[in-house]
């Protein structure tokens, strides 16, 4: 609105004039939250890169902008040398102190209050051979830069490059031997083969603020096609290998689908492109326009029919609304639920309550000292912290929309969305947003999901029929920690009725109104998964994920053999087990040969302790195994 007609008014006109700036200026934050990101002072940094992934020589040139006012911690691996820095068009030595990281130097820039600063710097170093030996838990912790001709990482965090450690804006230039082709979260600005220097070049910008530059290198064949919606145009890229790109035009078409999707449930897609490249470690990363996954996943049904519709999603939730890491990340859980969820569920309810039932079913084999309330969940580093951080996260999410409605859920993301694009929002604001729709407190449903470890039971230890109340008076064995109303089934003989029992946090016990006189012959209790608890009696099998996720798991070897096959056995135990290598060691006992015992080098005799209950994993050859099954009665199967 302009303030020159308002300038114009009479008395009483101008008044209202004012009253109509005053309502506009107060509306929702959400109005212009991109755009006021986009305008935020961020540091901005133009980087040229010459690399060859054969020899792994990588050369750098990165010009750092950096806004009045505004100090800075660059910090380079020390793999990498610095040549020079230039500040403002005068030389420094390129003194880089140890950074409190190990292995990483430090550059400060101190902030200057009146003007901006322009920071030169020149690198150039090996990156590390790329690992292949890299297993599927190994690619969810810190990776280093890693580079060969088959295909090179260099994610953001490996400080391959001067790293910020603030989001920034960027624009980067990549030098590579002809046939290998980068990728880059950001706009595609122009790329080129130049056939007399046999060279490959590529330029890549974020006017948005990302929380740094990851590069992605391979012997690519590029497939592209371009998503109108509206009067946006969105590229879509694939860039795979030789083997993988009779794939492409099948993930370009899948990853449209879940873009309009999400476009149109929860708001305008927040980048210009979104890329596929195929990656070959076993991983399944998300970034800003781009996912990186493993060849062999890509090959697989569900990643093109589920798992990518989770990796587009992390565009809005993670990638777009950046995660406050300090209170804990709900982007994982969220985008569970929104993505691989919501497919289960527009397959059948049986599916989606499947999936329910597999996050409780996960957590119930988490330990005590593996488990942590949803604050403290980070990132996925095992098992124990998915069942946490995607399955009770997600299961968070489900109760909170049983609750307050879809419509109100629904409404509530697209506020968050409107209001939080390229910043950070931690529980609070989620939590926040669903109130302002529920138009209530919903304290008594997070406090305890984010604050509390374990799962409580929401099986009644006693049920009375109470004449004078027309329901049926619950007791519970211990306070029910959520206050929400708990879903049930009144059984009347063979006939279903669907109730909700009103719950409340610290209760013991609750009523279950019913039609007048109409005593229930059972009451089910959660029957679709839809709570976060304990599972029952008779809800679960025993399940291997028992002995994979159980920190106490001991381990026995049934057979003789020398160092190779106890190293053998060793890895193939850590492989299996989520625990240290060198507790599994210490668990490990000795061979069968070092032990008293028969001449078939079986242990004569096996004491285990009465009334343990910690797993067993026995690792021995089939012939060794069987007698040794047959011999002690509690190995009994």
């Amino acid at each position: 609105m302009s303030a020159r007609p308002a300038a114009a008014c009479r008395p009483f006109a101008a008044r209202l004039c004012v009253l109509l700036v005053l309502l506009w200026t107060s509306a929702p934050p959400w109005i212009n939250a991109a755009q006021a990101a986009a305008s935020e002072p961020t540091p901005e940094a133009v980087l040229a890169l010459k690399f060859d992934p054969s020899s792994r020589q990588l050369e750098g040139e990165a010009t750092w902008t950096i806004p009045p006012g505004m100090s800075l911690t660059l910090e380079l691996d020390r793999r990498f040398v610095v040549d020079s820095i230039v500040v403002d068009g005068a030389a420094r030595a390129p003194r880089t102190p140890s950074s409190a990281r190990a292995q990483r130097q430090a550059i400060a820039i101190a902030a200057q209050a009146a003007r901006a600063q322009q920071w030169r710097i020149r690198w150039h170093g090996e990156v590390a051979a790329l690992d292949r030996s890299i297993d599927h838990r190994a690619v969810i912790g810190p990776l280093s830069a890693m580079a060969s001709a088959a295909g090179s990482y260099l994610p953001a965090g490996a400080a391959w490059y001067p790293e910020a450690d603030r989001p920034i804006r960027y624009r980067l230039t990549v030098d590579l031997p002809r046939g290998q082709r980068a990728a880059v979260p950001g706009r595609l600005v122009q790329e080129q083969e130049q056939d007399d220097a046999q060279r490959s070049l590529a330029t890549y910008e974020s006017k948005l603020p990302i929380e740094g530059i990851t590069l992605m290198i391979g012997p690519y064949r590029i497939d592209e096609s371009v998503l109108t919606i509206g009067a946006r145009s969105i590229r879509l890229r694939t860039y795979f290998t030789e083997a993988l790109q009779p794939l492409a035009s099948d993930y370009l078409a899948a990853a449209a689908g879940y873009i309009e999707r999400f476009d149109r449930s929860i708001g305008a897609y927040p980048f210009d492109g979104f890329s596929i490249v195929s990656s070959p470690l076993p991983t399944g990363f998300g970034m800003p326009g781009a996912t990186y996954v493993g060849e062999a996943v890509l090959r697989l049904p569900f990643m093109r029919g589920q798992s990518l519709a989770h990796e587009v999603l992390h565009n809005w939730w993670g990638n777009g609304v950046r995660v406050d890491a300090a209170g804990g990340n709900w982007c994982e859980g969220l985008t569970t639920y929104l993505a691989d969820h919501a497919l289960r569920a527009e397959q059948s309810s049986a599916a989606a309550r499947q999936m329910r039932w597999g996050w409780l079913r996960d957590f119930a084999a988490v330990t005590t000292e593996a488990d942590m309330p949803l604050t403290r969940f980070i990132a996925r580093t095992h098992g124990a912290a998915s069942a946490v951080g995607y399955g009770k996260s997600a299961m968070l999410f489900h109760m909170v929309r049983n609750e307050i409605g879809a419509q109100a859920f629904d409404q509530s993301l697209r506020d968050l969305w409107a209001s939080h694009a390229h910043r950070r929002a931690g529980w609070s604001d989620l939590q926040a947003a669903f109130e302002r729709r529920a138009g209530r407190s919903l304290a008594g449903l997070f406090a305890p999901m984010l604050t509390r470890t374990g799962a409580s039971s929401a099986t009644p230890v006693s049920a009375q029929w109470q004449p004078g109340s027309s329901g049926v008076q619950m007791s519970f064995a211990a306070p029910m920690p959520y206050t929400l109303s708990l879903p049930a089934i009144a059984w009347h003989a063979a006939v279903p009725q669907p109730v909700r029992i009103a719950v409340r946090t610290g209760e013991r016990s609750a009523l279950l109104k019913t039609a007048a006189d109409r005593v229930p012959d059972s009451l089910q209790i959660d029957p679709d998964f839809d709570l976060w608890r304990a599972l029952g009696p008779g809800e679960s099998p025993p399940l291997l994920r028992d002995v994979m996720l159980g920190p106490s798991t001991r381990v026995m070897l049934a057979s003789p053999g020398d160092e190779a096959w106890r190293a053998a056995a060793f890895e193939l135990a850590s492989r299996m087990l989520e625990v240290a290598p060198a507790d599994l060691l210490k668990q490990m006992a000795a061979p069968a040969s070092e032990r008293s015992g028969t001449a078939a080098g079986l242990p004569g005799s096996i004491s285990l302790p009465q009334g343990d209950a910690r797993p067993l994993l026995i690792i021995g050859l089939h012939e060794d195994i069987e007698p040794l099954v047959r011999r002690v009665p509690a190995l009994a199967r």
